[in-house]
C-alpha cells in the first residue's frame, strides 16, 4: 500500500492508474457522448490524490474548465457510476466520496481524523461470506464504508 496524504487526511491506495481512453470508450460503448465536462469530471478524478467528494470535484472541475453547473457534475457522476467507471462511497460521518473504480477494494474510514484506508476486497471476503452464510444477505463492500478507529488515533 501506498501512503498517500492529502490535506488533513491521510489514505492508503492499493489502485492501478487509470487510463482516460478506457473510461471514454465505456461511455461510448454505453451510448453517451465525451462531453467538455465529462472530461473535466474524469480529469479532476485521475488527478485527485485522495477519495473525492463532491464538492472536491465541483471545485477542481470550475478550476479547470470554469462555468460548468454543478447539477451537469453530478449528472456526470452518476453517470460514471451507472456505467461502474466510479463508485461513490457513503463514509457514514463523513461526506460521500467518489473515485475511478479500479481493482476491487473496500474502505475503512477513521472517525477520529477522516483518513481512507482502501483494503483489497480479500480482506473481507471471509466476513462477506460469513454474513452471506449466516444470514442470507448480500454484502455491497462498495458502497459503505467500515468506521472506526485507525491506529494513530487509537494511540492517542
Amino acid at each position: 500500500m501506498l501512503p498517500i496524504n492529502g490535506p488533513g487526511t491521510a489514505v492508503y491506495r492499493v489502485t492501478v492508474p487509470a487510463q482516460p481512453e478506457l473510461i471514454y470508450d465505456a461511455i461510448r460503448n454505453a451510448g453517451g457522448r465525451v462531453t467538455v465536462s465529462t472530461r473535466a469530471v474524469v480529469e479532476a478524478l485521475l488527478d485527485g490524490d485522495r477519495h473525492l467528494t463532491a464538492d472536491d470535484i465541483i471545485a477542481e472541475t470550475e478550476r479547470r474548465t470554469p462555468g460548468i453547473a454543478e447539477s451537469t457534475i453530478y449528472r456526470v457522476l452518476q453517470r460514471l457510476d451507472e456505467l461502474g467507471v466510479v463508485e461513490h462511497v457513503h463514509s457514514g460521518h463523513h461526506a460521500t466520496f467518489y473515485h475511478l473504480r479500479d481493482l476491487g477494494h473496500a474502505h475503512l474510514v477513521c472517525t477520529g481524523c477522516g483518513a481512507i484506508i482502501d483494503v483489497p476486497d480479500r480482506v473481507l471476503a471471509t466476513v462477506s461470506t460469513t454474513v452471506a452464510r449466516d444470514y442470507g444477505f448480500t454484502v455491497d463492500l462498495h458502497h459503505t464504508a467500515l468506521n472506526g478507529r485507525c491506529a494513530d488515533c487509537r494511540e492517542r
